[in-house]
């Protein structure tokens, strides 16, 4: 048996005005060849394909394409995702009969001339290896599922959590694909397109409506017959031809069984559809007020509008320019305040005045310069990184870059060079040497994943920040996102195409 791997993943916020060119891939390591089979094993869903193929123990042959993975950006180069789709078509044109491919995409990426990078992808891939070679893809939820991508791919498997679990999604997605090998019967498809968008608030599946919806989808796994139930729940900051929610489903060759539980899990989405905008956001001053009166442990921030794994820049100054506002008499002993910004210009300042010195600089608000605005300080160098690299688990290892800690009494400012996973991690403080049990908050630029601080976190509060990926949708210009579309449309009519009944 012979099956191909590979991996394009990136996601987009086309809100973001600049681009994502090789060098973002290039910081977690683009793989091509037998590098895969050597740097993949327990990562992402590459990872739990190769788990699964080692735990069946008989003759399966891994033909490794190639790997780029880039976390979340700005539209990526048009160039950049030429290079990247001929290092994954070159190989496979050459690995003669194939049993099936495996290939993991994230659901969400755009380039600069196509709004779906994934449908792009998979038809490229499907053009090679023939309309009969199964073709079996492990998505993030929060992809934007096109009719291309339904057509060209045989089973799109998304991940089942918020934070997510990569890993678990590829052996998912494996077991499926080798149960239909090993049998011959070739899964059955059905999905719903619903016409909706909500903003990030009530993402996680650990709670709310989006864990009742999930909750759903796993009860619907329990029955006879019913393969995988995904929800997509599509990331906000998304403006392409066919941006909505949706729902795949995957039955045992019983295609009315799976447009019905479509329909079903359409229709529940759709009910809920109000509780999915439910917020409890809190306004910035306010925020950092909560802030420097926090007691008990790690209080942490969440600045929504610069969320840096939804596409956003990292560098907003909203939470920034209040916590130096209201830092008053606070003592530079006193319990450390924790934020990162991107600034490749203030990183170049700071190495250049050398650790001691102090330097007065403007900090972010230069990428997204719409939503925010630099922020002039006056701070002491106290650390300079140059280029650590971490390692983050079931998502492998990435370079951080330069990186420099300025001080401002408590305010403790991390100031890279480039956006990336590290910005919401503690390893981005703990390699400069500072105590995360120190510190009173620290800001994420994240809307959900606190996790990498769930050692540490006694509070959580959500900052209502503008931003690329702010919560208050209808701040942007929506050119190419379908209408009507709730909530922005009062004309929005929408109905599953059956009645939702026993199931």
């Amino acid at each position: 048996m012979r099956i191909a791997l590979g991996e394009i993943v990136q996601e987009t916020g086309t809100f973001t005005r600049s681009r994502t060119g090789r060098e973002a891939f290039e910081a977690y390591g683009i793989f091509q060849g037998a590098e895969l089979l050597e740097q993949l094993a327990g990562v992402g869903p590459p990872g739990g394909f190769l788990q699964v193929v080692a735990e069946r123990g008989d003759a399966v042959e891994v033909v490794p394409l190639s790997r780029a993975w880039a976390g979340a950006g700005p539209k990526i180069l048009d160039e950049t995702y030429d290079e990247l789709l001929e290092m994954l078509l070159a190989p496979l044109r050459e690995a003669g009969d194939l049993d099936a491919v495996f290939l993991s995409l994230h659901g969400a990426a755009s380039i600069e001339r196509d709004d779906d990078l994934e449908g792009a992808v998979l038809e490229a891939v499907r053009e090679v290896i023939g309309p009969d070679v199964p073709l079996v893809c492990p998505l993030d939820h929060h992809a934007n599922i096109t009719t291309r991508m339904v057509d060209c791919a045989d089973m799109l498997v998304g991940h089942e959590t918020q934070p997510h679990y990569t890993f678990g999604t590829g052996f998912k997605a494996a077991k499926l694909l080798f149960d239909w090998l090993d049998s011959g019967r070739k899964p059955a498809i059905g999905w719903r397109k619903i016409p909706m968008i909500t903003p990030q608030d009530q993402f996680l599946t650990s709670g709310g409506p989006m864990k009742a919806w999930f909750d759903r989808a796993r009860e619907l796994e329990q029955q006879d017959g019913v393969l995988d139930v995904s929800p997509y729940p599509m990331q906000p900051w998304l403006d392409v031809a066919e941006g909505g929610w949706a729902v795949v489903v995957h039955t045992d060759g019983d295609a009315e069984l799976a447009d019905r539980l479509a329909a079903d899990m359409g229709a529940m989405a759709w009910e809920l559809r109000e509780d999915f905008w439910k917020s409890e956001r809190v306004e910035v001053s306010e925020a950092v007020r909560r802030a420097y009166l926090h007691q008990d442990g790690l209080l942490v921030l969440s600045d929504t509008g610069d969320s840096v794994y939804g596409g956003a820049p990292g560098d907003s100054t909203w939470i920034l320019r209040e916590l130096l506002a209201q830092a008053g008499d606070q003592p530079e002993s006193d319990r450390l305040m924790l934020v990162p910004i991107v600034d490749p210009v203030a990183v170049n300042v700071a190495r250049a005045a050398g650790v001691g010195a102090e330097v007065t600089v403007s900090l972010g608000g230069k990428i997204d310069n719409e939503f925010s605005q630099p922020v002039e300080t006056t701070a002491r160098v106290v650390t300079v990184s140059e280029n650590h690299v971490m390692d983050v688990g079931e998502r492998g290892s990435v370079e951080i870059g330069p990186v420099v800690l300025l001080r401002v009494g408590p305010v403790n400012v991390v100031v890279m060079a480039a956006a990336g996973f590290a910005i919401c991690h503690p390893v981005l403080y703990q390699h400069l040497g500072l105590d995360v049990d120190q510190a009173r908050a620290v800001v994420v630029k994240t809307a959900s994943n606190f996790q990498y601080f769930d050692d540490w976190r006694r509070a959580l509060v959500r900052v209502d920040t503008p931003g690329m990926t702010q919560s208050d949708l209808a701040a942007f210009t929506w050119n190419r996102t379908p209408r009507p579309i709730f909530p922005f449309d009062d004309d929005v009519a929408w109905e599953p195409g059956v009645v939702r009944g026993d199931v």
